[in-house]
């Protein structure tokens, strides 16, 4: 299948289109099991500047004309795209427009393409697109990474290949920006207490002095180190989460990709400084001070596979995640986008609590389609799945929702079986198993790819 990548950044907006191929076989258990094979990366947008009508208005018809180029350019018709990601991140995920851009991007693009915007998901995408996911894994290691565009910090924590924490700053090199004349035309708010605090001459309108803003990047390098664990929080570091933030321990290696990755270790303090703000930013003098802050940790440094095209590459070919086989589905209502997900309270041992401690979270929610997550047991019984099917039926009753239930063991098909057979339900049923929830709230389903239900969980939430 083929899946398509937006993201649009602080910055930059990147397309890529890949090609995803997905094989069924026989599982340790003799029952089939659906895994995502290979993905190929069969077209790269040009890095291109995110398009502004104003400071606050994102150019939509732009953004849709470079999507019709890539499709142009890649030989890949709309229509076959069945998949993918757009994600508006950093800076630009705050500006007036974006939730509306996302909606009329993933509108355009198809019922399967899903629109993504949440610091936590986007620095797990932006990781595997890295390729520090599979690092991690090959190396049974804890590797953090990094990536730093224009206008956040999204890190994430993979050990032996799991995603363990996330979480995002306002750390980037677009939060201060300058004209050919080396006048200031922009200051973020995010960054103003650090100004405050050191008293940094960095004003808008003013001509900045290249050694003012060499302090400035100095101690966003050194609020690096700290969400690293590397140095003691501080004053600085604390208001630049947009996430809780989290101190995170034993790590092997560091890994930093993005837009400013691009300079990590790239150039030298007192070379190059025509370079430095090139792009009418200071992405490449952060990266300089950020090489200099790793300096004493160089040896725990790692280049990841991809750096500015970290984000982009995790949301076209990382989005994705297949079910189980042996899964229980209604193929007449699918595809199904943006399903509030209720994570059952009851423990596997507890199903006779489902109703009881689940129907409640359920009235919370005025969406007329919820999914269920319930924890299994891995081989449960006969008289257990009576039970818990009961309990599901139950839980649907009076609702305009079909039953959707997602698991993470493997006996949706089974589950299915049972509540359509031993209980009242009269409505359509929607089984997965084998779903991995890491940070999201909401899932898509598509239609049936063979014997495989393509799906992808996900976040919509948006900064303020």
């Amino acid at each position: 299948m083929y899946s398509i990548g937006v993201d649009i950044g602080t910055s930059t907006t990147e397309i890529i289109i890949s090609n995803i191929k997905i094989s069924t076989r026989l599982g340790p258990s003799l029952l089939p099991t659906t895994k995502i094979d290979e993905i190929e990366v069969i077209y790269r947008s040009p890095v291109l500047f995110t398009p502004l009508i104003s400071r606050d208005i994102i150019n939509f018809e732009q953004i849709q004309e470079r999507v019709k180029e890539a499709f142009k350019d890649s030989g890949i018709d709309k229509e076959n795209i069945e998949t993918g990601a757009v994600i508006i991140t950093g800076e630009t995920a705050r500006k007036d427009n974006a939730r509306q851009v996302n909606f009329w991007l993933s509108e355009y693009l198809g019922d399967f393409v899903v629109a993504i915007a949440g610091p936590k998901l986007e620095s797990i995408l932006a990781g595997k697109g890295a390729g520090i996911s599979g690092e991690s894994k090959r190396k049974s290691r804890k590797i953090i990474n990094l990536d730093i565009g224009g206008g956040t910090l999204n890190a994430a924590v993979f050990d032996c290949g799991t995603c363990t924490d996330s979480f995002a700053m306002d750390i980037g090199g677009r939060l201060i920006q300058l004209d050919d004349a080396g006048n200031v035309t922009y200051i973020s708010d995010r960054i103003l207490h650090i100004l405050e605090n050191h008293k940094l001459p960095i004003r808008q309108g003013e001509t900045a002095d290249i050694k003012v803003l060499e302090c400035f990047c100095g101690y966003l390098a050194e609020s690096c180190l700290q969400a690293l664990g590397l140095h003691e929080m501080n004053e600085d570091t604390l208001p630049l989460y947009i996430t809780d933030f989290i101190i995170p321990e034993n790590l092997d290696f560091i890994s930093i990709s993005g837009g400013v990755g691009e300079y990590v270790g790239s150039l030298k303090e007192g070379q190059d400084q025509e370079q430095w703000f090139q792009y009418g930013d200071i992405g490449p003098l952060l990266g300089i001070k950020i090489t200099q802050a790793l300096a004493p940790y160089k040896n725990r440094l790692i280049t990841p596979e991809e750096k500015i095209r970290a984000t982009v590459i995790g949301a076209g070919s990382h989005s994705l995640s297949v079910s189980g086989s042996t899964v229980g589905v209604e193929p007449s209502i699918l595809p199904m986008r943006n399903i509030p997900i209720v994570k059952c309270p009851a423990a596997a041992n507890q199903w006779e609590d489902v109703f009881r401690s689940t129907r409640p979270l359920m009235e919370l929610y005025e969406d007329d389609v919820i999914a269920v997550s319930i924890k299994g047991e891995k081989s449960p019984g006969y008289e257990e799945l009576k039970l818990l099917a009961n309990q599901i039926a139950n839980l649907y009753e009076g609702l305009k929702s079909p039953v959707i239930v997602l698991l993470k063991e493997d006996f949706a098909k089974a589950l299915s079986q049972m509540i359509r057979i031993h209980t009242s339900c009269s409505k359509p049923v929607i089984c997965l198993d084998q779903i991995q929830f890491e940070n999201g709230d909401y899932i898509d389903i598509g239609s049936p790819v063979g014997s495989a239900v393509p799906v992808v969980i996900k976040t919509l939430v948006y900064q303020s």
